[in-house]
């Protein structure tokens, strides 16, 4: 039962009920209130009822819909931790051969994200500082077609999805989009060796040193305004 028909019916039913039943405690007349408490009571059981079987033909009319849509984000997730994996230089070497041969797709599941939180991102850093400029626009590119894959799922699936999980999208593909500024805002100077760095006004090296930093801030998504 949803938030809105909570308390745009159900909270209204129960007060009306309750109401209803402490007239009739200080005034019976002749039941009246008694019966005007059961009416409420039992269309506050009509429409919990009502709900519960809507909501269970529509689970199961979207039930094979919803079981692929859930693919494609365990997919969208794996494939960008894949990418990041191989753009960092690190083959399956990383993986729990054991927990790889098992054929469980959950257990498998379970090594991936524990490479990616294990292994890729306390070694993030240092990583990316040591790619070169070819390296680096590779894995940019990775970067940006992982972020246009949040957004073309988001598009077509987006009203199947619960506000978590459309939280969860926007927010990989905002530290998507903000590991990107790197390579964006300077790419003539990204990866390049520093004997090889273009004379500039500021410090092409410590520009390097800026702006990798800069890249590596985590995402912060936007703070929920309060409402006076």
């Amino acid at each position: 039962m949803n938030y809105r028909l909570v308390t745009q019916l159900v909270l209204p039913l129960v007060a009306a009920a309750a109401l209803s039943a402490l007239l009739h405690l200080r005034w019976p007349a002749d039941g009246f209130f008694l019966n005007l408490a059961a009416g409420f009571v039992g269309s506050l059981v009509t429409v919990g009822y009502v709900d519960w079987i809507l909501r269970r033909h529509e689970t199961e009319r979207w039930k094979e819909a919803d079981s692929r849509i859930q693919a494609r984000l365990s997919k969208l997730a794996f494939t960008t931790i894949t990418g990041i994996r191989t753009s960092f230089g690190y083959g399956t070497e990383v993986f729990d051969r054991v927990a790889m041969m098992t054929g469980s797709p959950e257990v498998m599941r379970n090594e991936v994200l524990r490479v990616a939180i294990h292994v890729l991102l306390p070694t993030a850093e240092a990583r990316v500082a040591a790619l070169n400029q070819e390296q680096g626009k590779s894995f940019a590119a990775h970067l940006q077609r992982a972020s246009v894959d949040c957004g073309v799922l988001l598009d077509r699936f987006g009203h199947r999805l619960e506000p978590k999980k459309i939280a969860a999208v926007l927010d990989l593909q905002g530290h998507l989009d903000s590991a990107q500024t790197y390579w964006r805002v300077f790419p003539d100077v990204a990866g390049v060796p520093v004997a090889q760095l273009p004379k500039m006004n500021t410090s092409a090296e410590d520009m390097q040193t800026s702006e990798l930093a800069l890249s590596s801030m985590p995402y912060q998504p936007p703070m929920q305004s309060s409402r006076q």
